[in-house]
């Protein structure tokens, strides 16, 4: 079985995608690891220096409508965008049997037996927020946020070469091409929103809630961590397959992420320990060096003013654009 794992990012998360494609090597040599950037290399570091993995520009792609998507999209919008055309891209390309998806802000910790045993039955398979109520809906996060931001975590899907599959994803890059932007106000939450209906739309479809699998800042609440017999586990019986680290700053190492104020590190001193190591290791792997490169579609749209900004809220939803004269 020949399986692939890939992630999308600028040249500014090269540090991150660096580290994440480390930490998953050193549990599956079985796997070939694809950096898919969604920038220009243009001389500005080596890609010897990501061996034994690979770096693909996302113009080598030749994806329809890119330079519209580009011109449409913040760089975050535009990488959120990029998933699912890149996943047709290798599945025709590479024809991979299995082919994972992974956001570069991850961190390995096990090799992932149990996806891949629950992929010989699923041909799509996506991790929930949470599975469990929040204590309360005053905190951050609510409840009301991941409504708004898409029941299940767009930062991991696994899956198998299929006509379902392929079908799962002519649909999502669809969406993707004028409905990949941050509104909550319109129910756009990017990429991930969507996921929403694939288990409706989709045959074979596993919602994974293995808890060692897509921790995170949003499930803090339902999982602790502790070391077992030298391996670190969850809620003292799940190996721990990943950890997501979204929203975490390295200036500020003592907040789990920006995104909530549910926990304090005192709760959490394993988690708190891990995450300066992750750091370190981020750091290690040329943090300051790509955090600084600016992307190359990173093209300042020109504001609307008066009715123009009018027009264009309205128009947005469409994916029109109507600039000034």
């Amino acid at each position: 079985m020949k399986k692939l794992l890939y992630t999308v990012c600028s040249a500014n998360h090269l540090g991150y995608a660096k580290t994440m494609a480390a930490s998953f090597a050193a549990h599956h040599p079985d796997y070939t690891i694809i950096i898919v950037l969604i920038d220009k290399i243009e001389g500005r570091f080596a890609i010897a220096d990501f061996l034994p993995h690979r770096i693909l520009e996302i113009d080598r792609l030749a994806i329809p409508g890119f330079s519209e998507m580009a011109t449409q999209y913040s760089v975050l919008e535009l990488n959120c965008a990029m998933k699912p055309f890149v996943a047709q891209y290798l599945f025709e390309n590479e024809q991979p049997d299995l082919l994972l998806y992974i956001d570069s802000d991850t961190w390995i910790f096990n090799r992932f037996t149990a996806i891949e045993a629950a992929m010989e039955y699923a041909d799509i398979l996506i991790t929930p927020h949470f599975t469990s109520p929040y204590p309360d809906n005053t905190q951050l996060p609510t409840e009301r946020d991941v409504l708004s931001s898409g029941i299940y975590n767009a930062g991991f899907i696994a899956m198998k070469k299929s006509e379902n599959t392929a079908q799962f994803l002519a649909w999502w890059a669809m969406h993707m091409k004028n409905e990949c932007y941050y509104n909550f106000a319109e129910g756009m939450g990017v990429d991930q929103v969507w996921l929403n209906l694939v288990p409706l739309l989709f045959n074979k479809v596993l919602v994974f809630e293995n808890p060692g699998a897509n921790m995170a800042y949003w499930n803090f609440h339902e999982r602790n961590l502790s070391h077992q017999n030298g391996n670190i586990v969850v809620n003292n019986i799940f190996p721990l397959l990943f950890l997501h680290i979204s929203g975490y700053s390295f200036n500020e190492p003592d907040s789990f992420s920006r995104h909530q104020n549910r926990f304090s590190n005192n709760a959490f001193p394993l988690l708190t320990q891990l995450l300066k190591n992750y750091r370190d290791l981020v750091m290690q792997n040329g943090h300051k060096i790509y955090t600084g490169l600016t992307c190359a579609y990173a093209i300042k749209k020109k504001k609307s003013l008066g009715i123009m900004r009018t027009i264009n809220k309205l128009l947005k939803p469409l994916g029109i654009k109507v600039t000034d004269c």
